[in-house]
């Protein structure tokens, strides 16, 4: 990627503004998309002797019996012709987002099904990925592909210091169930279901804790509540001496996304619809990934 002068330029204004867009994908950014997506297949050998369809019959297929119809296009010559110009004609940005999953998905299955051949195959992927994540930087488009999964960023510094930084830890293997909560909370996030989305926070942030209980074999209940599991680990020294002043406050944060949940998405809604704004959703996913860091970063001093 060659980082040319107007390229510099909206990338320095999307610093200072820190405004994403979310409900729309440039045609220059669809078709660098396509590129991206071209240039890792063609390293398969089957791809660069065979031709695309070879893979992208895999991804067309998927993506018809996602969306439920039998063919994406009406005039495409080829299974790659198919997945390309739906891409690129598709208004629902949803859509699209859900079509660059499932050809990431796709890239990896078919890398996984020979290592052997494709030994390289998922540093390509990873390489792709990322290549992906500063098209979407460079456009200003709020999202990014992580975990092969897309998740909404709302701010550049609070993606970068909490969200960013929680999923680095969570990506340890102990911690995979809580990592895959807060995922799906972000998937919910991004879909407007922001009750599931402050389930799965608190699902994640209990999984954090019951992990690091069970890491160090500390006594726990798998129905114990927020309260109780931070009482354990701080029984058990993960919170250091000098924080106890502070432990409070910090209970207090975290009692609060439970409650949040417990009054909003947590129990049936009876004969009034209750709403959960995206504001509270996304202080709550937030609160999240910020109490997760801390734990399992104190976690990593525990002897």
């Amino acid at each position: 990627m060659f980082d040319v002068f107007s390229k510099r330029q909206r990338r320095k204004a999307a610093e200072s503004s820190e405004v994403y867009k979310y409900d729309e994908l440039p045609e220059v950014l669809r078709v660098q998309i396509v590129h991206i997506w071209m240039e890792v297949a063609q390293t398969f050998p089957e791809v660069s002797m065979r031709g695309g369809d070879v893979f992208f019959r895999s991804v067309d297929k998927a993506l018809c019996e996602e969306f439920g119809v039998f063919r994406l296009t009406q005039n495409a010559r080829s299974a790659e012709d198919d997945v390309f110009d739906f891409f690129l004609q598709e208004r629902d940005v949803e859509k699209c987002l859900d079509v660059i999953e499932i050809v990431f998905t796709c890239l990896i299955s078919f890398v996984q099904t020979d290592t052997y051949v494709h030994f390289d195959g998922m540093h390509d992927i990873g390489e792709a990925a990322a290549k992906l994540n500063s098209r979407f930087q460079e456009h200003a488009i709020g999202y990014e592909l992580r975990d092969w999964k897309i998740i909404r960023i709302d701010s550049a510094f609070l993606h970068k210091q909490v969200v960013g930084s929680a999923m680095s830890l969570l990506s340890e293997p102990y911690l995979a169930g809580a990592n895959e909560e807060f995922l799906r909370a972000h998937e919910h996030f991004r879909h407007g279901r922001f009750g599931e989305c402050i389930n799965e926070c608190l699902k994640s942030f209990e999984s954090t804790m019951k992990a690091i209980c069970h890491k160090h074999g500390w006594s726990y209940n798998q129905t114990d509540t927020v309260k109780q599991l931070l009482t354990t680990c701080e029984r058990n020294g993960l919170f250091p001496v000098f924080m106890q002043s502070s432990l409070s406050g910090l209970r207090s944060v975290l009692e609060n996304v439970a409650t949040a949940r417990n009054k909003l998405s947590g129990h049936g809604q009876g004969a009034q619809s209750i709403q959960i704004s995206q504001e509270v959703a996304a202080f709550v996913l937030h609160s999240t990934g910020a109490n997760v860091l801390f734990l399992a970063s104190l976690e990593k001093g525990v002897a």
